[in-house]
């Protein structure tokens, strides 16, 4: 999977009665594969890197080069800054070593435990941001980060959130895939409507750029591994069953069409031709109207 399907996998997760020890046992997997602490898509400087060519190490690099990226959009140091959806905490530790005053956001408990052992040093909100307390920290940010976390939250309430808690002259820093228009998914806003929403809540956009081609790598490479790897491998595990234990198979037969066309589906979903015609990745800075960037 892509780093961006093994967030929302992990999201799924919450709403199961699953055990700490197992909840860290995920994270801890997915930290040995790309130890580098981030969730997100991986910033490919050449759009056209083939995915035999990509290596775990390249990927890791590139999430650490989408990373720096953003870290260029909060400024210099000087004003506190949330990340809002701190997965792993990579990111929280790439500001921390900028120089930002940083604090971390995730509803995840299995994070949370996983971001205080790594960052124990590094504030840390366990709440969902639409449920932030703002009276707690209102105009406190010179900069809130959304990294690929947006897309899960409600829109009506992401906006008065963020205006809440964003300083006078802050910045609002957005990278996340928008669908281009309505086409049936769900995954991901629509850009038309996250446009309108940010206007009408008194938002502009500063910058922008469009990051798509640069990240169908990461989407390539987790096509190929779950080709190559992860569809093999379940057929061997379901025949070795049949072959194993006939009685079991028979049982559980149903369970696993349903688990392999859920994997022929995700295949789908990690090719880089249709997302790239479906959707559009952007990296954004939001400014409230009339405010120019502050000083610091």
């Amino acid at each position: 999977m892509a780093p961006h399907h093994v967030v929302r996998w992990l999201r799924r997760r919450r709403g199961r009665r699953t055990p700490t020890t197992e909840g860290n046992a995920q994270l801890l997997l997915y930290s040995r594969i790309l130890p580098g602490g981030f969730l997100h898509y991986g910033y490919f400087d050449d759009p056209e890197t083939a995915p035999e060519a990509v290596s775990f190490d390249d990927l890791e690099r590139a999430q650490r080069r989408y990373a720096e990226l953003l870290a260029e959009l909060i400024g210099p140091p000087g004003w506190p800054v949330l990340d809002a959806g701190s997965g792993m905490g990579g990111m929280l530790g790439l500001l921390r070593t900028a120089g930002h005053d940083v604090t971390g956001l995730t509803p995840d408990r299995f994070q949370v435990e996983h971001i205080r052992s790594a960052y124990p040093d590094v504030p840390l909100l366990h709440c969902k941001f639409e449920e932030m307390p703002v009276s707690d920290h209102r105009g406190r940010f010179g900069a809130v980060l959304h990294a690929e976390s947006v897309q899960y939250m409600a829109p009506e309430q992401v906006f008065p959130v963020v205006d809440a808690v964003l300083a006078r002259g802050g910045r609002w820093v957005v990278a996340d895939y928008f669908r281009r228009d309505a086409d049936g998914e769900r995954s991901g806003w629509r850009l038309p409507e996250f446009r309108r929403r940010a206007q009408d809540a008194g938002f502009r956009v500063a910058r922008e750029r469009d990051i798509t081609p640069h990240v169908l790598p990461t989407l390539g490479f987790a096509n190929l591994l779950a080709r190559r790897l992860g569809l093999p491998a379940f057929d061997f595990a379901r025949d070795k069953l049949r072959a194993k234990r006939p009685g079991a198979s028979y049982v559980l037969e149903e369970a696993a069409a349903e688990g392999r066309a859920a994997l022929v589906r995700s295949l789908a979903v990690l090719d880089p031709a249709e997302f790239a015609a479906r959707k559009r990745y952007l990296i954004m800075v939001l400014r409230r109207n009339g405010e120019e960037d502050d000083a610091r």
